[in-house]
């Protein structure tokens, strides 16, 4: 049991390194490939914090506990709506731009809505994981049209985020060592998770919904 607490412990360590090294890395790449700034930095908002979340699910895949990733994918946006915005919010009040924000929420919504539908029959298929991709690439695109016609102290916001001056090969070592830290510390978080799991008497969906979640959620609550 101590084992399977150090495993996981030490995975969650190492996906929030890794989470945090291979945005610095990617946006450097990419500026340094020819992006702007402020579109590296849009598409890290997207979905670079999500990555801790990608690779542990992904590991989960390969080693069949398709349950544990289930449960952090559903447990991952409940914890970020819950616990993150709520300890941002506590901290400083947010900002809170509908104008962008709104057709986002019921993009969101229509997604659940096609999640619990997908799901009735008990499992979700090849094809209506690849309408799910198709559907997060249409949304990252619409959030591309639509950011030339933010305000500019937004722009320069989301800029900054990817602001970076290292040269190229810095910035590809960050990135490599970042994939490194995320493949080890989803590979120690799906070898504790389930141990921890199983002595407490939770399913492998729980332990997806809750520990596992929650854990890989706390970097960006922090």
């Amino acid at each position: 049991m101590a084992e399977a607490w150090g495993f996981f412990a030490l995975g969650l360590v190492l996906l929030a390194l890794g989470g945090d090294s291979i945005v610095k890395g990617a946006s450097g790449l990419a500026q340094k490939l020819g992006a702007s700034p402020f579109v590296a930095g849009l598409l890290l908002v997207a979905f670079g914090t999500s990555l801790p979340e990608l690779f542990v699910n992904a590991r989960a895949y390969l080693v069949g506990a398709q349950d544990l990733a289930l449960g952090n994918a559903v447990g991952s946006n409940i914890v970020n709506f819950g616990l993150t915005l709520g300890v941002a919010a506590i901290s400083a009040p947010l900002l809170v731009r509908m104008r962008l924000l709104s057709p986002l929420l019921v993009l969101l919504a229509v997604a659940s809505v096609a999640l619990i539908v997908f799901g009735l029959d008990g499992v979700i298929s090849r094809v209506e994981g690849g309408v799910l991709l198709l559907a997060f690439v249409a949304v990252v695109a619409f959030l591309l049209a639509r950011s030339g016609h933010e305000q500019e102290p937004v722009r320069e916001g989301i800029a900054a985020y990817a602001a970076t001056r290292s040269v190229l090969w810095m910035n590809l070592l960050r990135f490599v060592v970042a994939v490194a830290l995320l493949y080890f510390g989803a590979r120690f978080v799906v070898q504790g998770a389930p141990v921890i799991g199983a002595a407490w008497g939770w399913s492998p969906l729980l332990v997806g919904l809750l520990p596992v979640a929650i854990g890989t959620a706390l970097p960006e609550a922090a």
